[in-house]
């Protein structure tokens, strides 16, 4: 994807990390704050709730880079979903600080969680797709563009337009099959 970083940058990140050079975590933070604090407004609605759980993500890399496992794909996906987990913990506490909740109160708070979950997936997919994929959808579906007037203004082949919209499509309904399962462990889970 375009915004992926090499895998070898990742690996040395990650050692770095783990040997607790700050530096490293400096530039991490330079590199991936705006998805963090996108990714976490996204979920909690609430400018004051992303810049704590920005912080918090950063403060749990710097406190755990041994969760980070190269093998399991770039650390880009790894910090969108330790933001999404912690985002998705924080709405949680924020409701159950709120007061007692009726089982249908409860099942609405994890339905929000779900699907602010599934849509900030669906912004980190459209965020870090290859920008040929992201101009057609953009065309087509925030500018009301058919595919033939997308093939145009690109200066693709209809059949190219088309192959670009099924592609970046296939990314995006990714984004609700790999949703949490509303009471997913992970970082934030033990507070």
């Amino acid at each position: 994807m375009a915004n992926d970083t090499p895998p070898r940058w990742d690996r040395k990140m990650q050692q770095r990390l783990a040997r607790g050079e700050a530096a490293a975590l400096g530039e991490l933070y330079d590199r991936f704050a705006s998805l963090v604090h996108t990714l976490s407004h996204r979920v909690l609605d609430d400018e004051t709730a992303a810049d704590r759980t920005t912080r918090d993500v950063f403060g749990y890399i710097w406190e755990n880079p041994h969760t980070y496992d190269p093998k399991d794909g770039p650390m880009r996906s790894w910090i969108a979903g330790v933001t999404q987990r912690l985002a998705a913990g924080q709405l949680r506490r924020t409701h159950r600080e709120s007061g007692p909740q009726s089982p249908e109160r409860h099942e609405q708070i994890e339905e929000k969680v779900r699907a602010a979950s599934t849509a900030a997936r669906a912004d980190y997919i459209v965020t870090s797709m290859p920008a040929s994929l992201r101009a057609a959808l953009e065309l087509t579906y925030f500018q009301r563009r058919d595919y033939r007037q997308t093939a145009r203004q690109l200066g693709v082949t209809d059949d190219e337009a088309r192959r670009r919209l099924r592609l970046g499509l296939q990314l995006l309904s990714s984004a609700a099959s790999h949703s949490p399962p509303a009471q997913q462990r992970g970082p934030g889970s033990h507070r």
